[in-house]
């Protein structure tokens, strides 16, 4: 009986030991960043984006990705991710260095269908935002 409880004991004693472990990994994960707006547009001045659009026009050869980020330890780095039809084309790596922060990409582009996803160190997807190029840009969009 006394091996029995012994044995419980030692079992018990190592869940707890794993169960710390486990919280203590959790806690040590990469730092808690947050998208709390990602946009594309026509260019950035003043770090503010310019003529944002989900739709360029045909002629349009460079869109900006512009991203405010607040993360709970800066600096972090994260990564504008670029698809062009599904096909990843582009990868720009940003270091934000405060919080709240703007950081902005531009990817060189042409007609069709593209996303660009905001991730993070571990390549965990922020956020995503999509836009086309081409002939069905809606009225108004940016050149």
């Amino acid at each position: 009986m006394k091996k029995y409880i012994l044995m419980t004991a030692v079992l018990a004693a190592a869940a707890c030991t794993l169960y710390a472990q486990g919280e203590q990994a959790e806690k040590m994960a990469a730092p808690a960043v947050k998208v709390e707006k990602m946009v594309t547009a026509a260019g950035v001045e003043k770090r503010e984006p310019v003529g944002e659009a989900m739709a360029f026009a045909k002629d349009t050869t460079r869109v900006y990705t512009w991203t405010k980020i607040t993360a709970e330890q800066p600096p972090v780095k994260i990564k504008h991710v670029y698809y062009a039809g599904g096909k990843q084309v582009g990868e720009v790596e940003l270091t934000v260095n405060s919080s709240p922060y703007r950081v902005w990409s531009s990817k060189a582009v042409w007609p069709g269908s593209w996303k660009v996803e905001a991730t993070d160190e571990a390549g965990n997807v922020l956020a995503t935002v999509e836009f086309t190029v081409g002939e069905e840009a809606a009225a108004g969009s940016a050149n």
